[in-house]
């Protein structure tokens, strides 16, 4: 089985021509090991593509999202971290993030600790228009700043350098769904006012996560919450037997 997928040109992001180099020979190194590639796909552009035969059944590939959000943000319907959906404790100082254990609650504390603090300081009004896209691009943010600042680590497959390149399909994206992408990142800007932001970038971001973005599920495929898994979002439905 020959898995191609398809369709992630570059976007023009932040970064500097050597850097994306830099990682992209990185992200190849990696997933060689997995017997995988990213190549060009004549018509479709750059995409994940398998360099050895699969299985059936054979898992491909796995990865943690880069950012996860649960969809019900007020009612604890999930864990934070590992969306379990039982014993659920809100955190006691922003009461808007729930953990199922302490184990959880630890695994995200530096970047919940920026993201509490951030929260916390919102008026009630504010803390309505938290929604879970709100707040998945909050927290992908933070944790951006986090790995730059190598307060926590990095690699090949979890690095904002892979969101940067994704592809966000903003020259398609309506004028009604632009103006509400901009006033999203103006919200994002109220709520993260310590840090310098491109609300340009934070709207086109905006559209990478309506075309890249996937749905967490349960094993009966209920859905969860949201997650950006940049390395997979490369991927799309091809398959050549």
């Amino acid at each position: 089985l020959i898995s191609q997928a398809s369709g992630e040109a570059a976007s023009g992001g932040a970064s500097p021509r050597q850097g994306m180099a830099a990682w992209a020979e990185q992200l190849q190194r990696e997933l060689a090991g997995r017997g995988l590639a990213v190549a060009s796909v004549p018509g479709k552009g750059r995409g994940l593509v398998a360099a050895r035969s699969f299985f059936p059944g054979e898992v491909i590939i796995c990865q943690e999202p880069y950012a996860s959000t649960p969809n019900r943000i007020s009612v604890g319907s999930s864990c934070d971290h590992c969306f379990a959906s039982g014993n659920l404790r809100k955190c006691s100082v922003c009461r808007v993030a729930w953990y199922c254990g302490s184990v959880c609650q630890k695994e995200e504390w530096k970047l919940h600790q920026l993201e509490c603090q951030a929260i916390s300081a919102l008026t009630e009004e504010r803390k309505k228009m938290l929604t879970p896209t709100i707040r998945l691009m909050v927290k992908l943010i933070l944790r951006r700043k986090l790995q730059s600042e190598k307060a926590i680590p990095s690699s090949a497959t979890d690095n904002y350098d892979l969101v940067d390149a994704l592809e966000s399909h903003i020259s398609k994206v309506d004028d009604n769904q632009l103006v509400l992408y901009a006033q999203m990142a103006n919200l994002v800007q109220l709520i993260l006012p310590s840090i310098e932001l491109d609300l340009k970038e934070i709207a086109h971001t905006f559209s990478k996560f309506a075309c890249n973005a996937h749905t967490i599920c349960d094993p009966e495929l209920r859905p969860l919450g949201t997650g950006l898994f940049p390395a997979i979002s490369i991927i799309n439905h091809s398959f050549v037997i």
